[in-house]
């Protein structure tokens, strides 16, 4: 009787196996892509701390600020009421030609802040030394916090025209599917902490509930009457 000879492996079969051991390995249990395929997990909304930022070129001899910058001080501080997380920071020029006129706009500055409601505990003064060869801006700042996609959009790490067989396939959503819209949403929301909880409910109007109440145990209609005097008919008939 002979010995069994020891299995061994055909060189395409090896390939074969290799090739199928590369094509499991990114992919997961499910067969699906390695990265998420929701776009929310994809292209998530963070919040984070950012800089707002105000420069105010006063320039060299002016005595004071424009009514334009005024406006803007007074626009730059209802933003920090909104959503200022700590101080307003006032930063003049140390030289160069707008040092002086720096010098008399920062009183102005912090008068039009107190009177657009920022407390004179809430401003920090400081300079910085300008190598601008133009005028130097006082620049006015605080952190707030912003919402936003931790990525750009526009990545494209599979080519959609054949490369992404299995995806194509599946009718998978590709890689940069939704984040246009996660970015737009995370732009326009007005408060990012909505994005974190909701809000508290506010109370409730107690005499709107007991004349519902009321209704209610009279056996009368509780929805609002809504009043409309305006007849279609009577529409440009001049009547």
């Amino acid at each position: 009787m002979t010995a069994p000879r020891p299995f061994r492996l055909s060189a395409g079969f090896a390939a074969l196996v290799a090739g199928s051991a590369l094509l499991l390995g990114g992919c997961d249990a499910d067969g699906l892509a390695p990265y998420p395929q929701t776009y929310a997990q994809r292209h998530p909304i963070v919040l984070s701390e950012g800089a707002e930022r105000l420069d105010l070129p006063v320039g060299a001899g002016a005595r004071g600020l424009t009514e334009r910058q005024k406006v803007d001080i007074r626009a730059f501080a209802a933003n920090w009421r909104q959503n200022g997380r700590g101080p307003i920071g006032i930063v003049t020029p140390a030289g160069g030609p707008s040092a002086n006129s720096a010098r008399y706009a920062a009183p102005e500055i912090r008068h039009t802040l107190a009177a657009a409601g920022v407390p004179a505990t809430a401003i920090i003064v400081s300079r910085y030394r300008s190598e601008e060869a133009g005028i130097a801006p006082v620049k006015l700042g605080f952190v707030k916090l912003k919402a936003q996609v931790p990525h750009p959009c526009g990545e494209w790490p599979e080519d959609l025209g054949g490369a992404d067989f299995i995806g194509a396939t599946q009718n998978r959503e590709y890689w940069n599917f939704g984040c246009a819209s996660q970015q737009n949403l995370a732009a326009q929301v007005a408060d990012p902490e909505d994005l974190a909880r909701p809000r508290a409910e506010s109370p409730v109007y107690a005499a709107r509930r007991q004349t519902v109440i009321e209704k209610y145990r009279e056996g009368q209609d509780t929805a609002v009457q809504v009043q409309d005097a305006a007849k279609i008919s009577s529409v440009g008939s001049g009547n």
